[in-house]
């Protein structure tokens, strides 16, 4: 996709809200480690489990920043969170600045 190339509205949003889903998911999982933690803490065998639910939530977590890396700006077509090989994961594209909710602040001009 070229940067001079007009996105139209119905792709920017579904772009974007693809990119906010798997942010939120990746914010969740995130949070969820320490109760996931202190949960299998409380189990019968606690050795076990922690190593389960540390084994689990490091294959989500790995699927999840894979998963954020590598989504598309439905604006420009790069990477929205990757710059080089830096992930960071923050709210505007690098590379068009393209704000991760430019659908929602331009439905209520």
């Amino acid at each position: 996709m070229d940067e001079t190339e007009e996105v139209s509205p119905e792709e920017l949003q579904s772009g974007l809200k693809k990119i906010r889903r798997r942010r939120w998911f990746f914010w969740i999982l995130i949070m969820a480690y320490l109760p996931a933690m202190l949960l299998a803490l409380r189990s019968a065998q606690p050795n076990q489990a922690v190593g389960i639910v540390f084994l689990v939530w490091i294959i989500l977590l790995i699927i999840s920043v894979t998963l954020l890396a590598l989504v598309r700006c439905p604006q420009c077509g790069n990477c929205f969170h990757m710059n080089g090989f830096l992930f960071r994961p923050v709210r505007r594209c690098f590379h068009c600045k393209l704000h991760v909710t430019a659908d929602k602040q331009k439905s209520k001009q």
